[in-house]
């Protein structure tokens, strides 16, 4: 890995980077002080809504017919429910966005823009490039997983709420890894076409194509296989937080994608050499 490319990478993309974080903090903060006035003014309307919306409704927001039950009583909402269902679930989606633009772009961009040659050009090698851009978002991830923490923790003394933030940090971590998974296909996807724009519509489309295969959840309960094939369908802050259990499978499952994509990628950056 080159460390003059990993800290440049880093500062051309600070203010990007400090956006999406003040916005995941405040968002958090936001969602958190909602929680009181939700529970005094709507708690009964709002568990009547939730039970009567229809099963792939349910599984957007990462919720069943079973979960429901854990997170609704008598008292209202449960803290965990709200925060898991009305943030985290959709925590992979708002970074993912950020993910695959910047994967997208890693590598197809420095071409277009013919800076690519002029790194090249340096003793530095194609997979020092490639390794340097993916660690720096890997960096980047790590920043925004505990931005977000943070910002959850700021709203929980807000409200004088009680979760467990260690299982808050679980439950970010696990969607981390599958904005860092959107990263590395978007990567490989950024070798294979070196075009940033194509590279941006297909890695875009795909994580749009994985998301609705997750939502259509209930619609292909004779073939639980394809639901597998999507990455949302692996994170489960739910789970975490109410039910604390964190699914060590779903570890292994973004481990593997992510090393085999960007093993891939850097496979097939290196033999661009005719292109690049």
């Amino acid at each position: 890995m080159s460390l003059a490319l990993f800290r440049t990478t880093l500062k051309l993309s600070q203010w990007a980077i400090m956006a999406w974080a003040v916005f995941l903090v405040l968002y958090g903060v936001l969602i958190l002080l909602l929680y009181p006035a939700i529970q005094e003014s709507s708690g009964k309307v709002l568990q009547d809504y939730l039970r009567s919306l229809p099963e792939g409704m349910l599984n957007a927001m990462g919720l069943t017919k079973s979960a429901l039950d854990r997170i609704l009583s008598k008292e209202g909402y449960s803290l965990g429910g709200w925060l898991s269902t009305e943030y985290l679930i959709w925590w992979p989606v708002m970074a993912g966005i950020y993910a695959f633009i910047f994967g997208s772009g890693t590598v197809a961009r420095e071409v277009e823009r013919g800076t690519m040659e002029l790194l090249l050009s340096h003793p530095i090698s194609r997979s020092q490039v490639v390794v340097s851009k993916f660690v720096s978002f890997l960096a980047i991830t790590g920043l925004l997983v505990v931005s977000t923490v943070a910002g959850i923790a700021a709203g929980l003394l807000l409200i004088g709420g009680d979760v467990d933030l260690v299982r808050v940090f679980l439950a970010v971590l696990q969607g981390g890894m599958a904005v860092v998974c959107i990263a590395s296909y978007s990567l490989l996807i950024s070798c294979l076409t070196l075009d940033p724009r194509k590279a941006m519509a297909v890695a875009g489309g795909t994580m749009a194509g994985l998301y609705i295969l997750n939502l259509i959840r209930p619609l292909l309960d004779s073939f639980p296989w394809i639901v597998k094939l999507s990455l949302f369908s692996y994170y489960r802050p739910i789970d975490v937080i109410v039910q604390k259990e964190f699914a060590i499978s779903s570890v292994l499952v973004y481990a593997c994608v992510t090393a085999v994509c960007f093993a891939a990628a850097l496979l097939v950056f290196q033999r661009r050499k005719a292109v690049v």
